[in-house]
């Protein structure tokens, strides 16, 4: 297994992991005040995009690609910025401008990325 394989793979599994860990907070341990909504999406994001890398991570085990590679990356990346914010919020009340939208950017960039290279190989 490649380096980048090995660790997209190893990020994956450590999303994975803490969706389950937010998802249990968010529905055991928070008073959120009209803001489940908010945690739902980010917890949702949060373990798709993780199983998605899963995918993505075997994918690059057998197929070196650089447009795989920086899919999986901007995908952790976004995921990390987008549902941390959310969280943040939710659990602070604190918003910082244009972090949320930027790790949602983030995100849709890594998985076009993922899809040119799909396109390429066809």
């Amino acid at each position: 297994m490649s380096t980048a394989a090995r660790g997209i793979a190893l990020a994956a599994a450590l999303l994975a992991l803490s969706a389950v860990i937010m998802a249990a907070m968010g529905s055991h341990l928070f008073e959120m005040n009209g803001l489940q909504g908010l945690w739902q999406t980010a917890s949702n994001l949060h373990l798709f995009n993780a199983a998605g890398l899963v995918g993505l991570a075997a994918l690059l085990a057998g197929h070196d690609s650089a447009p795989l590679k920086w899919g999986g990356w901007l995908v952790v990346l976004g995921t990390i910025v987008f549902c941390g914010s959310i969280y943040l919020h939710v659990i602070t009340g604190r918003t910082v401008p244009a972090v949320t939208p930027t790790g949602g950017l983030l995100m849709m960039a890594g998985w076009l990325l993922t899809a040119i290279a799909f396109l390429r190989r066809s």
